[in-house]
């Protein structure tokens, strides 16, 4: 379930500067954006698009988790491909296709809320603002480096090296005694199963690396888990 509700003004530009593609935008400009946004609210679970859904808006993450993921065509096995946190564009990419349809789906993985910005809207501003263009430029580039890493990953590396490093990770982002994600979420983000994620982080507790205490994990041997996520 979704609610559309109007967007604070006050707020929207400050946001709107915390977002790496808006960043560098005049107070001017980033009004008038503020303007043209809209705020959309998703309950944990909910899709915000679906693979091959027409492109019709930007949407910029202020609160929440959302995951933007690929399934197979048997609808059988999923692999994510972005976790989305605040002041994060959302499969910005789709907009510039010259069919503009999503590559991929998404889904809040927490309750969420985000900006939206009407495709039409967003274009002329990056036709006409060659700042905010650069912006574009850069993360389209930040995101195809994420995706070659993630195929690295995926492809040439081992279940154990992939969640040593997914940790690691977690640890530098939240710091340590981090909240960790369910196996079954684990595993569609490292391409596998959630029986495995499980067997590794037992096998990584018995080792004397992590501490576990539920969700909960604390990293106590950092060198190791970097050797590990090194193979």
């Amino acid at each position: 379930m979704t609610l559309l509700q109007t967007p604070s003004l006050t707020d929207i530009p400050r946001m709107l500067s915390l977002t790496p593609i808006f960043q560098g935008l005049q107070e001017k400009d980033l009004a008038d954006l503020a303007k043209a946004m809209r705020e959309q609210h998703f309950d944990r679970g909910s899709q915000l698009f679906l693979q091959g859904d027409p492109v019709e808006r930007v949407h910029i993450v202020v609160r929440g988790c959302l995951r933007v993921y690929k399934e197979g065509i048997k609808g059988n096995k999923q692999i994510t491909l972005h976790l989305e946190k605040p002041y994060r564009a959302v499969a910005l990419v789709a907009v510039f296709l010259d069919r503009p349809v999503f590559p991929a789906s998404c889904e809040a993985l927490e309750d969420s809320m985000v900006l939206t910005l009407e495709r039409q809207k967003f274009m002329e501003i990056v036709t006409h603002n060659a700042v905010l263009a650069q912006s574009v430029i850069r993360y389209q580039a930040r995101k195809q480096g994420e995706l070659m890493h993630l195929l690295d990953r995926l492809f040439f590396r081992e279940v154990g090296a992939r969640v040593a490093e997914t940790l690691l990770l977690l640890q530098e982002e939240q710091g340590n005694g981090f909240t960790l994600p369910t196996n079954g979420t684990l595993a569609a983000q490292l391409g596998t199963v959630p029986e495995l994620i499980s067997r590794k982080l037992g096998e990584f507790f018995r080792q004397g690396l992590i501490q576990l205490d539920g969700r909960k994990v604390w990293v106590l041997k950092t060198q190791e888990l970097q050797e590990l996520a090194a193979e």
